[in-house]
């Protein structure tokens, strides 16, 4: 299939995470497939509305050619990507606003070592 999206990442999918009793995190079953996209930093005028947005973050946009997981209010998924060593969890899902390339748009934060869950380390 032809598209302007040549380029490869994984796009990780955390399905039904949660927290014991004690407050602890239960880690979700993951699943890893390869997607069509591109990765590309956020600019400055992007940071201001995009919600967890910070240029000294490691915020960056997707745009990739098939829905991904993220961070949903309802907390049932949580969706990752990861590309040259790199882990970044998707936090938004920002609406389409080209109707000439069908694509799909996030914002994802880089996820530090001490905040990446255990299964993906």
């Amino acid at each position: 299939m032809a598209t302007l999206f040549d380029r490869k990442f994984e796009a990780i999918t955390e399905e039904s995470p949660g927290y014991a009793l004690d407050g602890s995190y239960v880690p979700g079953e993951l699943s890893v497939r390869t997607v069509r996209g591109t990765i590309q930093p956020i600019t400055g005028n992007e940071t201001i509305p995009a919600k967890a947005a910070s240029r000294n973050t490691g915020t960056v946009k997707i745009y990739s050619t098939e829905r991904l997981a993220f961070r949903n209010r309802d907390g049932d998924s949580r969706g990752y990507v990861r590309k040259a060593g790199a882990l970044y969890e998707i936090v938004d899902e920002l609406p389409n606003t080209n109707d000439l390339i069908n694509h799909w748009k996030y914002v994802a934060c880089l996820v530090s070592d001490t905040e990446m869950p255990e299964g993906l380390k």
